[in-house]
């Protein structure tokens, strides 16, 4: 009975030490709305996915640039996935504000072993099209 409760406070004292360390408040089980879609993490990770599609696509075509994020929502899941409605222009295109369009991605981020995976990306279509 004493070691049960030992291992308890144990695995409590774990929890709020990670969540203290990570800084934002995650909710495990399902997707949770992102507090604060300006926050240099969430946007860092936005920027990653930006990247990574790039590098993934033809290097003419598809230099994404990032420029706001409309949505976000994150779910702990063997990690962090976010998925994100990410706003960005394409560089290769002359007037920038032109290439305005909007993405999905998800991103998987395991911060203690420093990873982070694209799961998906995808463009959403504009209204009328």
């Amino acid at each position: 009975m004493r070691s049960n409760c030992l291992l308890a406070l144990v695995a409590l004292v774990l929890a709020l030490v990670a969540r203290a360390a990570d800084g934002r408040d995650v909710k495990v089980g399902g997707w949770q709305p992102v507090g604060y879609l300006s926050d240099p993490h969430v946007v860092e990770i936005a920027k990653f996915a930006l990247s990574e599609f790039s590098k993934q696509s033809e290097p003419v075509q598809n230099k994404l640039v990032y420029y706001n994020m409309a949505k976000g929502e994150t779910m702990v899941e063997s990690g962090v996935r976010y998925r994100l409605v990410i706003g960005a222009t394409n560089e290769t295109i002359p007037d920038p504000l032109f290439s305005l369009n909007y993405y999905e991605g998800v991103v998987l981020e395991k911060a203690w072993k420093h990873f982070r995976q694209l799961l998906s990306f995808a463009a959403i279509p504009k209204e009328g099209n």
